[in-house]
């Protein structure tokens, strides 16, 4: 999975950022907060941009994408930290399939991994709300799971417990523990069995 990032934002702001980079480029290197003898740039993002879009892709198709409204990159550990996340889940039409928010999350591009905190809602195309506080998307496999709490509305149905294991599309899901919820009309899953 490649990723691929779009900023928008003012040209000006644009020239003024890249100046300050260039000038922070140069000068001599501190060891001011090291941690036993070591850089503490391991620590330090590679780059900082408010208002980011990426796009990533599995062979060529576009699979999702991220808007986030700050994100700070270390290429080192294979990590983009967002905040604000606002994701698109694409199927294999082009057509958005699943809508994900969350306060932050951690995209490792290279792995195809993206895991999401705080507030984390996603709602499929035919309704389907998730609900829960910490989500793991694996872009390779269209698989979302979590260890959380978590709370799935599907029309008048709710059902509620702790950890999932699902297709992004929560068309196929399992509740790992604690089940509990209302259906409005019980003997429909009977006539599936």
């Amino acid at each position: 999975m490649k990723a691929m990032l779009r900023i928008s934002h003012n040209p000006l702001l644009i020239v003024f950022c890249l100046a300050g980079l260039l000038a922070g480029c140069g000068g001599q290197q501190s060891n001011t907060g090291s941690i036993d003898g070591q850089s503490d740039s391991l620590f330090r993002p590679d780059s900082e941009v408010s208002g980011a879009t990426i796009y990533l892709y599995n062979k060529g198709r576009v699979t999702s994408q991220i808007i986030s409204e700050k994100m700070f990159q270390f290429e080192q550990q294979d990590s983009l930290v967002a905040y604000k996340l606002d994701i698109d889940i694409y199927d294999s039409t082009g057509l958005v399939s699943t809508e994900v928010t969350g306060d932050s999350g951690i995209i490792r591009e290279d792995r195809g991994l993206l895991n999401i905190y705080g507030n984390v809602v996603v709602v499929t195309d035919d309704s389907t709300r998730l609900e829960t506080e910490y989500l793991w998307w694996d872009s390779n496999t269209d698989r979302i799971k979590t260890d959380a709490f978590v709370r799935i509305t599907r029309g008048d149905d709710v059902i509620t417990g702790w950890g999932l294991d699902a297709d992004n599309r929560l068309k196929d899901f399992k509740i790992l523990s604690q089940v509990s919820g209302t259906l409005s009309d019980p003997e429909k899953l009977q006539d599936e069995k």
